[in-house]
């Protein structure tokens, strides 16, 4: 699986659509899974951020200025 910004966004979508649900329905089960939505989402975007800083520092040229 590649973390893309397509992905993200697909998941934004679901974690949008859960939330919703919840408010209509609130149930326990739907809120824990929610939280686990939300970390898994916060934890893919620590690591597209940690790849994107390594990508910077390893890039053998300067990043384009103009």
């Amino acid at each position: 699986m590649l973390l893309t910004e397509e992905y993200m966004d697909e998941l934004a979508s679901r974690i949008d659509n859960m939330m919703q649900r919840y408010e209509l329905y609130p149930n326990p089960n739907d809120a824990m899974i929610l939280d686990c939505m939300v970390r898994d989402y916060e934890a893919k975007k620590r690591i597209m951020m940690q790849n994107e800083k390594l990508k910077e520092i390893q890039s053998p040229f300067p990043p384009s200025q103009g």
